[in-house]
């Protein structure tokens, strides 16, 4: 059940935009592979559902991207579209091996993929190594980590990363203000 769960979290922040505002998809799936590693989850069908659960976000962004066109482009918020649009310019399609890694990014690259009508086959390969890049190495990461790192050190050391988006984002709201 706790699969299932997580990979419709993870369904639901890359494919619809308030996983914008939502972020938890890399501590998530830490916490599940370090839980796993200590033994109270099993990898399978843990490991399946998550990247499904991904790459079905992805392809529910690149419709949306592709359906709302430019008017995507008017939706997102202004900082993470500046940051979305430079990383597509950087890194071309490639960035969909490296946005799902970045809070914000995964949502929003999906969806400026689609808008600008990017080919569906390409994106459709390259979302899936993305995808599973992400799922099944943060997963397997804290999988043998869980299984080496005592809990004692593992779980305040998980807590801490999953507050960081939520600090960064506290420091970057006062730098602006």
């Amino acid at each position: 059940m706790l699969a299932w769960l997580s990979a419709l979290l993870l369904f639901l922040e890359v494919g619809f935009p308030f996983g914008l505002l939502v972020p938890g998809g890399d501590t998530l799936l830490l916490a599940l592979g370090a839980l796993a590693g200590e033994g109270r989850l099993s990898l399978f069908p843990l490991l399946p559902l998550l990247f499904l659960g991904s790459f079905l976000g992805h392809g529910v962004g690149y419709g949306l991207g592709k359906a709302l066109g430019p008017k995507i482009r008017e939706r997102l918020p202004e900082g993470t579209r500046k940051r979305a649009e430079g990383v597509l310019l950087r890194f071309g399609p490639s960035a969909l091996l490296l946005a799902p890694f970045v809070p914000g990014l995964r949502t929003a690259i999906p969806l400026l993929m689609g808008a600008l009508g990017f080919p569906l086959p390409a994106y459709l390969l390259l979302s899936a190594v993305g995808s599973l890049l992400w799922t099944q190495g943060l997963v397997l990461l804290a999988y043998f980590l869980g299984q080496r790192v005592s809990p004692w050190l593992l779980w305040p050391a998980l807590f801490l990363l999953a507050l960081l988006p939520l600090l960064w984002r506290r420091r970057k709201s006062k730098s602006q203000a």
